[in-house]
């Protein structure tokens, strides 16, 4: 997901908040819908996507899934941020072609790892057993915090910060976003926004399922601080003094 401390909102729908409100939705389910020709291959993508995570459900390949999924995120986009392929990315085709790209990539990845939290959370469920008002009591308040911390945050920064344009570019945003839930978290999208994660695992009694959520938690944190950090103290904190 997201760097954690951002900068501007760099959204052309920034004045109209309907419009925002259904591209940040979208964006961070893993469609970015105003990209253009990169429509064509993306959406058939997140369509092989879906087809890929139903059949791990028919056919009884969750966890293998699930472990793929958080592989390619976690480990493929500290890869493709952390390392010089960026930049071959822009040499060989260009800014726009390469952000474009990544985009997608990076769309397909969220959309892969909610799918693989959810396989998580369906694989040996019922290990454990909650009263049901209890369970879904648990997992709606976590839902509704985490979520929606996170979707405030995306709303704040734009889906251009949310797919980690600065970092791609190694561009700074200019300033920092020090408003709404910015105010009281550094980094909401990675702590409290993480917290929905847990919910299915708690609905369907799954201790792999939580295991998996914990994961992510882990995973991000661990990408925020061998990719993000560095970038945002060479970018964002560099002092004149």
């Amino acid at each position: 997901m997201p760097l954690g401390v951002s900068g501007v909102d760099l959204s052309s729908n920034q004045d109209n908040k309907v419009l925002r409100t259904f591209d940040v939705f979208m964006s961070m389910n893993g469609l970015r819908y105003d990209t253009g020709k990169w429509l064509i291959p993306w959406i058939p993508l997140l369509a092989l996507s879906l087809w890929i995570s139903t059949s791990a459900l028919k056919h009884g390949f969750l966890m293998e899934f699930a472990i793929i999924s958080w592989v390619v995120y976690y480990f493929g986009q500290t890869i493709m941020l952390g390392t010089p392929i960026k930049k071959w990315m822009i040499d060989k085709m260009g800014e726009d072609n390469a952000w474009g790209f990544f985009q997608m990539y990076a769309g397909c990845n969220y959309f892969n790892i909610g799918s693989g939290i959810t396989a998580a959370a369906i694989y040996q469920q019922d290990a454990f057993a909650l009263s049901t008002n209890l369970a879904w009591g648990i997992a709606g308040i976590l839902f509704l915090i985490g979520f929606g911390c996170k979707f405030w945050a995306t709303w704040l920064v734009g889906p251009n910060v949310y797919y980690y344009k600065d970092l791609f570019y190694e561009k700074s945003h200019d300033e920092w976003c020090d408003k709404g839930i910015y105010k009281w978290f550094s980094n909401p999208m990675y702590g409290i926004g993480y917290l929905h994660s847990y919910s299915l695992a708690i609905i369907f009694g799954s201790y792999w399922g939580l295991a998996y959520a914990a994961s992510c938690h882990v995973g991000i944190y661990i990408f925020h601080m061998i990719v993000e950090v560095p970038f945002i103290k060479r970018t964002y904190l560099t002092s004149d003094a």
